[in-house]
């Protein structure tokens, strides 16, 4: 497979761009094992589809090779053409939901059924759907109950050298949840404290929650987190346990 080094203010997990036509699959367990990005526009006939659990995996007929891609889950239709524009190789890759190993596979943010054009940035390719670093919602007029032992989103945000490699109790509604990438699972919560961009606490942890439950997580904070693929953090919670599973909120 043909590299080359690819500079862009969004850097995936691997510094490489693989060439057309290689295997894509679901998100990445582990970082060492993604090899290339791309963030070129490119299109393939669907010729084998593989529905999952959370993603759709897509053998797809790419410039006359053969490759597996892993998508967020969706409907594919056999023979049709579809276009996409980033995605990250990894090798090796197990699916846990297909109880099947990729020897070569590409995570895709997404595919389209029309041709898209490059992004507006000068290639360089825009956060994947799998997970955005960006708040992905408003603040929510929230009035959790306070209790003893639980530290605020808002107090974690002005005060982080604080906070730095400690472990703290958060308490919050759940806004987004995203299971099994890169071996863990990503969840947003809101308190209804903090301002700005300060008001939403990302959790990465092994346990299973609703969006829109209230959750209370124990976990090690850490801050300027760097995974790569676009997944750069100022503060995030690593490593959580959910502690309880019933909580009194009140949402205005």
């Amino acid at each position: 497979m043909k590299k080359i080094l690819f500079f862009a203010a969004v850097i995936f997990l691997g510094s490489c761009e693989p060439r057309q036509g290689k295997s894509v699959d679901e998100v990445p367990q582990k970082a060492s094992q993604v090899n290339d990005i791309q963030a070129k526009t490119h299109d393939f006939v669907a010729q084998e589809v593989l529905q999952a659990n959370s993603y759709t995996y897509v053998k797809g007929l790419e410039k006359g090779d053969e490759i597996w891609m892993a998508i967020p889950k969706r409907e594919v239709e056999i023979g049709k053409t579809y276009y996409y524009e980033q995605a990250m190789e990894m090798k090796n890759f197990k699916s846990k939901d297909l109880d099947r190993t990729f020897e070569s596979i590409y995570f895709l943010g997404g595919i389209s059924d029309q041709p898209i054009a490059l992004s507006q940035n000068g290639g360089k390719a825009p956060n994947d759907e799998f997970h955005k670093k960006k708040n992905p919602s408003q603040k929510q007029e929230l009035n959790i109950q306070q209790e003893e032992g639980i530290t605020s989103i808002g107090k974690l945000y002005d005060n982080l050298r604080d906070f730095e490699n400690k472990k703290v109790t958060v308490k919050g509604i759940v806004t987004k949840f995203n299971p099994d990438i890169m071996n863990r699972n990503w969840v947003h919560i809101q308190d209804g404290t903090g301002e700005a961009n300060s008001f939403d606490l990302t959790i990465t942890t092994n346990d299973i929650v609703k969006v829109g439950a209230i959750a209370t997580f124990k976990g090690t904070i850490a801050i300027n987190k760097d995974f790569g693929a676009g997944y750069k953090y100022d503060l995030i919670m690593e490593e959580a346990n959910q502690v309880n599973k019933k909580s009194d909120v009140k949402v205005n």
